[in-house]
């Protein structure tokens, strides 16, 4: 550590105990006043590493910075940190320059967004439409976080009207959906186009969706089963733990048929199709040996197999394909094919109607097809 640093540091930790020990006021803000000049480089460090918004005056964040650098000599306990105070004292700084900037942009952004409302019409989605676009515009001149925040906020009423509409359809957690449907919310933010012309909101509806969708389609069982069966299944589970203690041994088919008022058979029926929801793995051992085991795989003849090698192979020669159709047609494609959107969504998205996305599907089918049997050089 040069000389001047650790001099500088010495100083500063003895100024600090002599303020934290000091029972007179004038005393105490006259070593604050010697602890803030002695620091001030810190304060020009952060601001330098700062990103600060266009057109302002450096001495306000000077200022910001100062107070900062206050705050933190009031907290720094000299005898028991064991932190540098040039450490402890920058994200006190740093905290409240970002603060100061954040400030000035909602100033900013608040004149904007009223400038809007008065062009705009004065509905609730009016001045929500009007408000993001104003976000919308700062956000593509400087793609910070606090923006994207603010469009999030403002956008995820868009969300939870997902979220609530699939947790009725299915027993996944409000919750959770609404944690993916955000991600959805994200990625259509990151993608949204202002010169398009259209809405956000029209934009980001199939992006949450979509995502709230795979989720699901990742999640649900391989095999579909009825609601009754599900619930008569949860309430013979139920049964089973309420009569062991009762009769000191598990409840046969018979009685638990009994309790739910169905005939055995079909209680039978339900534990077998609740059993085999899930695929078994081919991967499963069937019987040990001593050299080893036999996978269920192995004792399944498929006369169709093909190596994942030849399955990977194919999709490097699809992805080829879509290289070369036209832009237009193979955005189209990926969207339908890849991304499994709908007609209506992908022309949402895209800005053109649900019948030139049909066209352009088929189109798209019927080059990649000539693509595909062409041999490769």
């Amino acid at each position: 550590m040069p000389a001047n640093i650790s001099n500088q540091s010495s100083q500063t930790i003895k100024l600090l105990r002599a303020y934290h020990r000091s029972q007179s006021l004038t005393s105490q803000v006259q070593l604050k006043a010697k602890i803030i000049q002695l620091n001030l480089d810190l304060v020009q460090q952060v601001l330098k590493s700062s990103t600060q918004p266009q057109d302002n005056s450096q001495e306000d964040f000077v200022q910001a910075g100062l107070q900062g650098l206050a705050h933190a000599v009031e907290s720094f306990d000299p005898d028991n940190c064991k932190q540098p105070f040039r450490a402890f004292a920058t994200p006190y700084i740093h905290q409240y320059v970002q603060n100061y900037a954040g400030e000035i942009l909602e100033q900013a952004l608040e004149e904007q967004v009223q400038t809007h409302k008065i062009l705009s019409d004065d509905t609730p989605s009016g001045i929500l439409k009007a408000e993001t676009l104003v976000v919308f515009e700062l956000y593509r001149k400087e793609p910070t976080h606090a923006l994207r925040d603010r469009i999030v906020k403002l956008n995820i009423g868009l969300v939870k009207k997902e979220a609530h509409h699939w947790s009725n359809q299915c027993t996944e957690n409000y919750d959770d959906l609404l944690q993916v449907g955000s991600m959805g919310l994200l990625r259509a933010i990151d993608r949204f186009d202002m010169d398009k012309g259209y809405a956000f909101s029209t934009f980001a509806v199939p992006y949450i969706r979509g995502e709230i969708q795979h989720y699901l389609r990742d999640k649900s069982p391989t095999l579909k089963m009825p609601r009754q069966w599900l619930a008569l299944y949860n309430q013979g589970c139920k049964t089973i733990r309420t009569l062991r203690p009762k009769l000191n041994r598990d409840a046969t088919d018979q009685e638990i048929a009994e309790v739910l008022g169905i005939k055995v058979t079909e209680w039978q029926e339900i534990k077998l199709a609740c059993k085999n929801r899930s695929p078994l793995s081919l991967d499963a051992p069937v019987n040990e040996e001593e050299e080893g085991f036999t996978s269920l795989g192995e004792l399944v003849q498929d006369h169709q197999y093909r190596s994942f090698q030849l399955a990977q192979e194919d999709s490097i020669r699809l992805h080829q394909a879509l290289a070369h159709l036209e832009d237009r047609t193979r955005e189209v494609v990926e969207f339908v094919f890849l991304k499994e959107f709908t007609h209506r969504e992908v022309a949402e998205i895209l800005g053109i109607s649900a019948v030139t996305v049909s066209r352009q599907v088929k189109k798209g089918i019927t080059l990649l097809k000539q693509i595909m049997i062409t041999p490769l050089d």
